[in-house]
């Protein structure tokens, strides 16, 4: 035994050197032992069994016991460990008697006779333990055990081996033989735990741990009424527990904003971990080519813009709740709302109205129904049956209920996937099926949206960042920061270690720069394993503006800029729609012998870069062709600084468009 105790803490010592450090988790485990028992006994009878032994004085047993643990953390160096289980233990006593008979010879001779009892017992046990750390791997057990046993068994009998050639009186060398149930056992025993035990993970993040022990239990109390047995258990077995990983809050753009911004205010003694942190910028001209230019010039313009509106709801995997991306509102901001009110927003911004512009079109026109296909993915389709439905029926649900729109102009139906689906073999193209489409019998309760703005133009229109990290071991997260004084203009995200570089368009947040911005700033920052905050130097780029009223007061010509947007076109598609041909017709409308048209293509990041800049400038060319302005040049940028954020499927399905870009000059 001590042995073997011994082995145990050399390898529980030896191994814990190889681990940096413990955590505590709560965990949940099962248990199993082995049992010794060692019993103490000074009786000479069970209850109401005859038996002609002078005493038992004690005997050996075993048993096992199965069962459940959790353990939890107190202190750094204390450990809560409460168990429950099965046990199963069993006692086998043996006694031997010396007694002088009489030989019929009339000899008087020596006689030994054995005295056998073998018991069995079942019992429910409980152990509560407390563990202490003497090592962050090994640790001493103590506490107390309860076995509330349930019930026992023995058999009996008394065996003449000496002399042999005499018999008991019943004429055979055996007497007081029995078996049955244990009378009077006590319902509960008690006793003291001690022990050792060791921790050895069985995966690196420790969610399944084997914890081999060995226990001393010492039950001073009976185990049958008004008899004196007693026994002690050594037991010997493993606990194999299990602690998912705790889930970490995420810490928000602007807590790790704020951090990594304190961080840099560190005084030079408290030195950061070593690795080198920077970031770079350079321009990206419209079609992602590198430009030298470090600052931003932004021009206004005034500018006719015609905004399509995509007339598809998406839904998180599995999920039937509108996402909160979508822009909801009360029964009292209804009564309020303006569709002006937004007409100069950000095509996605707009697009975030969807169903309030759905609700408000409506109202306006009452003879208009729509119809709602709720549509699932692949892998939804297999496990969620009506799921489709039940996505159609939540946006029919804010139409009624918020929008006051009367459920029998709402036709809702169900489907797998849409009937021109995405590629089911991406991520991207699974997200994207995950949707609710939206018809009308009214075209333009969803036609596209007009309106009399003001353009920025940003000069170069896109920022390249350039990341770097001399370390990249052991990084858990980065995220590159633009912003103007306190307010996040745009963030990037990632796990593990950033990319060389990202590409930003500006205009994808040019409501959010405001006006008369001289400087925007950025940052990239890191984090590791140990949730240390790693910032780069801040650094800045310089901004100056060209506003309406500035043009106006220096004299000069000026032009507007009308922007048409075509989206919808099919995933790896180029042909036009019928809804394209009608946009190509109003641009006509608006073109003069003087205009100057841009055509760009573009697509979302799906396929290949190559693929996809030949794609966007096959739907260029269609444009053009359908237009038919000899003097417009005609591009394909592929996905070479996207229009707005892949990330997202509605991001995805507006970068899939062609740009009309119409340059008239003001007389």
């Amino acid at each position: 035994m001590r042995s073997f105790t011994t082995a145990i803490l050399a390898l529980g010592l030896s191994y814990s050197l190889l681990l940096a450090q413990t955590d505590d988790r709560p965990r949940i485990g099962l248990v199993a032992h082995g049992i010794l028992d060692l019993h103490h006994a000074s009786f000479g009878q069970l209850p109401d069994v005859g038996n002609c032994c002078p005493s038992f004085t004690g005997g050996t047993g075993s048993g096992l016991l199965f069962g459940a643990s959790y353990l939890t953390g107190l202190s750094k160096e204390w450990l809560l460990d409460v168990r429950a289980g099965y046990q199963t233990g069993t006692a086998d006593l043996t006694e031997r008697e010396s007694k002088l008979i009489v030989q019929p010879t009339g000899q008087f001779e020596s006689a030994t006779i054995r005295h056998d009892l073998s018991a069995s017992f079942n019992r429910l046990a409980i152990e509560p333990l407390a563990i202490y750390r003497i090592t962050p791997t090994v640790g001493l057990r103590m506490g107390l055990w309860g076995g509330f046993q349930m019930d026992g068994t023995f058999t009996q009998s008394e065996t003449l081996e000496t002399p042999s050639n005499v018999v008991f009186e019943n004429g055979t060398r055996t007497r007081n033989r029995a078996e049955g149930t244990i009378e009077r056992i006590a319902t509960m025993n008690l006793g003291l735990t001690v022990g050792i035990g060791a921790d050895f993970p069985l995966d690196v993040d420790r969610i399944f741990v084997a914890s081999p022990e060995v226990l001393l239990t010492y039950a001073p109390t009976a185990l049958v009424q008004d008899l004196s047995w007693s026994h002690t258990m050594i037991r010997a077995g493993v606990v194999i527990s299990y602690s998912p990983i705790d889930e970490e809050e995420p810490i928000s753009d602007f807590e790790l904003f704020e951090v990594a911004r304190t961080s840099l205010l560190r005084p030079a003694s408290e030195t950061l971990p070593a690795r080198m942190i920077s970031a770079t910028v350079s321009g990206l001209n419209e079609s992602g080519t590198p430009v030298d230019k470090q600052s931003v010039r932004i021009e206004e313009f005034t500018s006719n813009r015609i905004r399509p509106l995509l007339p598809f709801v998406f839904f998180d995997e599995g999920s039937f709740t509108l996402s909160p991306r979508y822009r909801q509102l009360s029964r009292e901001q209804v009564e309020g709302y303006s569709l002006a009110n937004f007409y100069n927003l950000d095509a996605m911004i707009t697009y975030y109205q969807l169903l309030n512009v759905v609700g408000k079109r409506m109202q306006e026109r009452p003879e208009a129904t729509v119809t709602l296909t709720g549509c699932t993915d692949s892998k939804e389709a297999g496990g969620s049956e009506g799921l489709g439905t039940r996505r159609a029926q939540v946006v029919k649900n804010y139409l009624v209920d918020t929008w006051q729109i009367s459920p029998s102009r709402i036709t809702v139906e169900g489907r797998e996937l849409p009937t021109a689906a995405s590629n089911e073999a991406d991520l991207d193209g699974a997200s994207e099926n995950r949707r609710v489409e939206i018809s009308s019998s009214d075209m333009s309760v969803l036609s596209a949206v007009t309106s009399n703005d003001t353009m920025r133009v940003f000069d170069p229109p896109g920022l390249r960042f350039g990341l770097s990290v001399s370390d990249t071991s052991k990084l858990k997260s980065w995220t590159l920061f633009v912003s103007e004084n306190d307010r996040i203009i745009r963030t990037f995200h990632g796990s593990k270690a950033p990319p060389s570089s990202v590409d930003w368009r500006m205009s994808e947040q040019a409501a959010l720069i405001s006006r008369g911005t001289r400087k925007l700033e950025y940052m990239l920052v890191v984090q590791d394993s140990s949730n240390d905050v790693i910032p780069s130097a801040s650094a800045t780029i310089p901004v100056t503006e060209r506003t309406l009223s500035d043009k106006a007061s220096g004299g000069g010509t000026d032009k507007s800029i009308d922007r048409f947007s075509l989206i919808l076109f099919g995933f790896d598609r180029s042909d036009l729609t019928d809804e394209h041909r009608q946009l190509v017709d109003k641009v006509k409308s608006r073109l003069s012998p003087t205009s100057t048209v841009s055509i760009v293509g573009y697509t979302d990041r799906t396929g290949s870069e190559d693929y996809n800049r030949k794609l966007s400038e096959q739907r260029a060319r269609a444009v053009s062709s359908a237009l038919g302005f000899q003097r417009a040049s005609v591009a394909g940028n592929g996905e070479q600084l996207p229009l707005y954020d892949n990330d997202t499927p509605e991001g995805r399905f507006y970068s899939r468009t062609v740009e009309i870009i119409v340059e008239t000059p003001n007389r």
